[in-house]
């Protein structure tokens, strides 16, 4: 078969699988280019042997008319070995190379004929200046393996390794907001795509760091492959086996014993909480058959004990007063009568009210194997997952107040200030943070010219937030004191947490990518299609256990009727909750072209195009009375509506020239449009926040329902209104004229 022939094969089938399905890709190999002379010139048709010394994997190609040759899809890490061979010429060996992830290595050699005495021309740890490179032009910083574990961390996140870049604070990229940076590993997406929580999901922690062979932090990518950001973008590749096994344990603890109790010479820490922290894992790589199949497996587990509310119930022998600032005004014989009260009466387990514990687990698998499945194709596939839960107090929103006729609190439900309440322990809520991924990648080389990579990959992301309390409505006992301005201070709070009831978030993802790069001479073009689907599933029913407000004890006890009432109802037609959910696609394809104009000059220009759709979003509908109303300045907003299914384009270029002809002196940089992304949050709070799905009530004077420890969702069958036929308090709508964010870049260095 004919290289035309082959190419036009190739190309056929990347565009059918890259429009059957779909990716959200990134760049997760490296690359090695250069030019083979002899005192006269090109050498073409000299043979380049590249091996990956760890796994015994070989990259051979030959050098093309001009003496240029390039290999595409090699192993980020090292060492490599590089020999360059032609007839009549001593062999050159090159050892002792690092890849870098994205990053093109420069391997520049001068062949000498055999009439030299030199048996072999040997050129050890031969590297790229990382600054002076002519395969650079924007603005990265690529960070190893042996400097991932050398390192200090203490929360073992890679928050802590972006913040390596000179462009990082935090975890704020380029200036951006945490949320318009773009995190991917093995090209999996790891960003938190709901949008609420942390700027990486499960915690801020995905994976362990003991599982990354590099991180790439770019500000600046003039390569068209990564997109998805406005901010920074943060792409990792993991570790593998080799040839050799190799593994590594630890073990951390950290005690309030490990913690600073001065600031400075005089102020002195008093009553250093308790702390209980431990934290472990190992590592282990190998062969499982030499020079062709290989493992790497990763554990680590992180258990947390601290203390829970600093907030004491009031004594005699240490009472409410201002010279026990931890103690609040609710004394330990009234909360002891309440629990009491609830157990005897309703069955309730209110649980402790100070005193208690906080325990919090986090724990990381990874399981990878590699594939050399000949000299031209190799294939990897890996697992990672991460389970989380940390407890939290009850929230201190009361998403009530404010409303026609009910009254502002003086206090908060669960603050710091010793006028705070004082919450039950099953009133607070623990949040889960799981994050399951899954990657299967092909790497191919089809002669001299041709790579192409082909990924697949899976996410789920999957944080529900659950409690110790069974359900029961969530009540507010307040102090008695209330006025016609105010409904007085919250001395406790029990029941279910008023935001945790069937709350869910659920976002799965699945990608598909193809890069297909194909050297040209001086030219090296890069060509792709990209594709993801998702699903986002919602649960947010607020006081979906109900929420009363009684102004004392006394009230409560004797069934007067409560100061305020609200609830949640679900509209389906069972009474069910409802999970508001979406499907999302978008789809993306791209050119580049690498020019190298001389010796002295490269130039990179390529274009990306994408389009976001939304193939599924059933459960967005119009309201009618809401589409009817007309808003301040004439708006009117139909909750139906999605932004329109437009088309991004994000075209960039860069350039590096190196002025004196040996990299003392370079010039590069570049210019392009960087596309970003919307949290899912927003497009599911269209559903959820229309009234049609869910409806929130609020009560208060003469209409307040009297208690009713039930929370069964015909309990106010009679008031609960139609889908369509109140309008809500609150409404969630995105302008149909909303595109995707874009940014414009250029850097000079």
């Amino acid at each position: 078969m004919n290289k035309s022939l082959l190419l036009r094969l190739v190309l056929v089938i990347v565009a059918v699988v890259g429009i059957t399905f779909g990716a959200m890709a990134q760049v997760t190999t490296s690359s090695m280019t250069g030019t083979i002379k002899d005192a006269s010139g090109a050498l073409p048709g000299a043979s380049v042997k590249a091996t990956h010394t760890p796994t015994g994997s070989v990259y051979t190609v030959s050098t093309n008319a001009d003496g240029r040759f390039t290999i595409g899809g090699m192993r980020v890490g090292g060492p490599y070995t590089v020999e360059v061979s032609f007839v009549g010429y001593k062999p050159a060996k090159l050892s002792d190379i690092s890849l870098k992830l994205g990053e093109p290595y420069l391997v520049n050699l001068v062949l000498v004929d055999n009439s030299s005495t030199l048996a072999e021309v040997k050129v050890v740890g031969q590297g790229t200046n990382s600054i002076l490179n002519s395969n650079k032009n924007g603005t990265s910083t690529v960070i190893g393996k042996q400097q991932i574990q050398a390192l200090p961390t203490i929360s073992r996140s890679v928050n802590d390794l972006t913040r390596l870049t000179p462009q990082a604070n935090g975890t704020s990229i380029g200036g951006g907001n945490y949320r318009s940076n773009n995190f991917t590993v093995d090209g999996a997406n790891f960003n938190n795509q709901f949008g609420i929580g942390q700027n990486i999901p499960a915690g801020g922690s995905p994976i362990s760091i003991d599982a990354l062979e590099q991180i790439s932090i770019n500000v600046t990518p003039y390569d068209v492959r990564q997109t998805g950001f406005t901010g920074g973008s943060v792409t990792a590749v993991t570790r593998s086996g080799a040839n050799t096994f190799s593994g590594n344990a630890f073990y951390t603890m950290r005690t309030e014993d490990n913690q600073g109790k001065r600031i400075g010479d005089t102020f002195r820490i008093q009553n250093i909480q308790p702390l209980d922290e431990k934290n472990y894992g190992f590592s282990l790589g190998g062969p499982i058959v030499k020079d062709k199949l290989f493992f790497f497996v990763n554990y680590e587990k992180k258990h947390t004990v601290e203390a829970g509310t600093q907030r004491l119930a009031g004594t005699p022998s240490y009472p409410y007063s201002t010279d026990n600032p931890n103690v609040v005004p609710a004394t330990a014989s009234f909360m002891n009568e309440v629990s009491s009260y609830l157990n005897t009466r309703y069955g309730y387990q209110t649980g402790p009210y100070d005193g208690y514990q906080n325990v919090s687990d986090n724990e990381k698998m990874f399981a990878r194997l590699d594939w050399n499945i000949s000299k031209n194709h190799r294939f990897s596939v890996r697992y990672n997952q991460v389970e989380s839960q940390s407890p939290s107090p009850a929230s201190t929103s009361v998403t009530n107040s404010g409303v026609t006729g009910t009254l502002a609190y003086l206090n908060s439900r669960s603050g710091n200030g010793r006028d705070a309440g004082l919450p039950f322990y099953n009133s607070n809520y623990y949040q889960a943070a799981n994050l399951y991924s899954a990657v299967a990648e092909l790497t191919s080389n089809f002669g001299s010219r041709i790579t192409n990579v082909a990924r697949a990959t899976y996410s789920h992301q999957n944080d529900p937030r659950n409690s110790d309390s069974a359900p029961f409505p969530l009540v507010d006992i307040l102090d008695g004191t209330q006025t016609t301005a105010n409904a007085g201070r919250v001395l406790t709070t029990f029941g279910y947490e008023p935001f945790t009831y069937g709350n869910l978030r659920d976002v799965k993802g699945y990608t598909y990518s193809d890069d297909l790069s194909i050297a040209l001479g001086k030219h090296n073009l890069t060509l792709g299609l990209q594709a993801e689907l998702s699903t986002t599933k919602n649960g947010f029913q607020r006081f979906g256990t109900g929420f009363y407000t009684f102004r004392s004890w006394n009230d409560f006890i004797t069934n007067q009727r409560p100061l305020q009432y609200s609830v949640t109802y679900p509209l389906t037609a069972d009474g069910s909750q409802a999970f508001p959910s979406f499907k999302f696609a978008q789809y993306s394809a791209y050119l580049q072209d690498e020019f190298t104009v001389t010796d002295r000059l490269k130039l990179t220009a390529g274009l990306r195009v994408e389009q976001a759709t939304y193939p599924d979003a059933s459960e967005i509908q119009t309201h009618p009375l809401v589409a009817a109303q007309t808003f301040a300045n004439g708006k009117k907003v139909d909750t139906g509506v999605l932004p329109e299914n437009t088309l991004s384009y994000s075209p960039r270029f860069g350039f590096n020239w190196d002025v004196m002809g040996d990299r003392s002196l370079q010039v590069r940089g570049g210019s392009g449009i960087f596309t970003g992304r919307v949290p899912f949050v927003w497009v599911v709070s269209q559903s959820s926040d229309a009234g049609l799905l869910q409806y929130l009530q609020v009560y208060s004077g003469a209409n307040t329902p009297f208690f009713n420890p039930s929370i069964a969702p015909n309990l106010l069958t009679a008031t609960r209104p139609a889908a369509g036929t109140s309008i809500p308090g609150t409404i969630s709508v995105m302008s149909p004229d909303l595109k995707f964010p874009q940014t414009w870049k250029s850097s000079l260095a």
